[in-house]
């Protein structure tokens, strides 16, 4: 059976920090309307990508950006 990638959300009240050109960003993972979110400044985001994007003002992998895939997915089996 081939292995797959299971992700696991980021909890409400995780923050993740990342210097993009010279500035420190902070994501915070947000439940808002019911849904995990995630908020930089005062606005907020669907995705981590699109976070990712207010900052780069490009396309970008917000789970690679902010890390996420380094903390948040396992491999199952």
């Amino acid at each position: 059976m081939p292995k797959h990638k299971e992700v696991n959300l980021p909890q409400p009240g995780s923050r993740f920090a990342k210097t993009y050109k010279g500035k420190t960003y902070t994501m915070e993972v947000v439940k808002e309307a019911g849904r995990v979110q995630y908020k930089v400044g005062s606005k907020i985001y669907s995705s981590p990508s699109a976070a990712a994007k207010s900052i780069t003002k490009t396309e970008v992998n917000g789970w690679v950006f902010w890390r996420l895939h380094k903390r948040a997915v396992k491999t199952a089996g």
